[in-house]
C-alpha cells in the first residue's frame, strides 16, 4: 500500500509508495530506506524506520522517527485521512510526475502546511509562513482545525502522552525488531498512557 499527501488545493505533494501495514488500520511502517517521492519526481529516504500514525477524525498525523538510540517526531497538520482502494480514484488535480498514481490501495490526506517537530531540544512549529500565505484558500473549518491541531500536539508532546509516550516508541521499536520489549502484555496494559484503549499504541 502507499500513503499520498496532496496540497490543500488537491495538487500532488508527495507520496510514500511502499509502506507496511500493521494490525492497527491507521498505523504503518515506512522501512529504513523506503522511498519518499515528491510531486516533481525527486526521491529521498531515511536510514531509519518510521512509524506513520493517523487518526480517522483528527487534523494531524505523527511520524515517529526511530533513529539510532533516540526518537524524534515529525507531525503534519492535515485534513482527516481517508482510505482509498484500487477502484477509488484519488481527488487530485494532476498526476505525480513519475506515474505513481497507479491504483494501489492506501491512505490520502490534504497537507495543511503547518508542522510540529519534537526532539530533545523541544517543540518547534514549522512552516507558519506557508500556512499564513495559503489559509485564505482554505475553508474556515480547516483553518480553525489546523490551529487547534498545533495546540493539541504541543499539549500531548509536553505531557509525553499519546504518540509521544515513551512506551509508544518502545512498542514500535519492538515491532520493527530494533529492540527487545520483554513483556508485550505488560506494555499493552500501560495503554492508559496513550489516547487509546489497550491493544495498539498510538
Amino acid at each position: 500500500m502507499k500513503i499520498v499527501s496532496l496540497h490543500g488545493d488537491g495538487s500532488p505533494h508527495r507520496i510514500w509508495p511502499v509502506v507496511e501495514q500493521t494490525p492497527d488500520p491507521w498505523c504503518f511502517i515506512i522501512p529504513a530506506g523506503g522511498s519518499v517521492v515528491e510531486a516533481n519526481g525527486r526521491a529521498w529516504s531515511s536510514d531509519y524506520p518510521v512509524v506513520a500514525v493517523f487518526w480517522p477524525e483528527r487534523y494531524y498525523q505523527v511520524f515517529i522517527l526511530l533513529k539510532q538510540g533516540h526518537t524524534e517526531y515529525y507531525c503534519n497538520v492535515i485534513s482527516p485521512p481517508t482510505w482509498f482502494y484500487a477502484t477509488s480514484p484519488l481527488p487530485m488535480r494532476a498526476e505525480f510526475s513519475d506515474g505513481l498514481s497507479t491504483p494501489v490501495p492506501g491512505v490520502w490526506f490534504h497537507d495543511l502546511d503547518l508542522d510540529v517537530y519534537v526532539d530533545a531540544e523541544g517543540i518547534r512549529v514549522l512552516d507558519e509562513d506557508e500556512f499564513s500565505s495559503r489559509q485564505t484558500n482554505y475553508s474556515p473549518q480547516w483553518v480553525a482545525a489546523a490551529q487547534s491541531a498545533v495546540e493539541e500536539l504541543r499539549r500531548l508532546a509536553t505531557a509525553h502522552k499519546g504518540p509521544f509516550a515513551p512506551n509508544t516508541a518502545q512498542f514500535w521499536r519492538w515491532w520493527v525488531g530494533q529492540g527487545k520489549y520483554p513483556e508485550l502484555k505488560s506494555a499493552l496494559n500501560q495503554a492508559e498512557n496513550t489516547l487509546n484503549p489497550p491493544g495498539v499504541f498510538r
